[in-house]
């Protein structure tokens, strides 16, 4: 990967952020849906369903847990301002 195609995220695989904001988008659309009332059609066991809300709790859990496990990850890509690869 060239550091310099995605200078926001250097050094850091874009699948990881890719794959994170994908489940805090979910959790955005589950939040809009619990304040306006709505239901959210959501792919459960191979079929569309419409579903409410409060109905979505292992989806829920899964996308926190996931990004939980992305944001360690991404972490491991970021250092420190103060440190130092170079040798003198």
């Amino acid at each position: 990967m060239n550091p310099e195609t995605f200078p926001p995220a250097h050094g850091i695989p874009m699948e990881l952020l890719t794959d994170r904001g994908l489940h805090e988008a979910f959790l955005e659309v589950v939040e809009d849906s619990r304040r306006e009332g709505l239901p959210v059609v959501i792919d459960r066991n191979g079929s569309v369903a419409e579903l409410m809300p409060d109905q979505l709790g292992s989806e829920v859990q899964f996308a926190r847990n996931r990004i939980a496990e992305l944001s360690a990850e991404i972490a491991k890509f970021q250092r420190s301002p103060f440190s130092v690869n170079e040798t003198p």
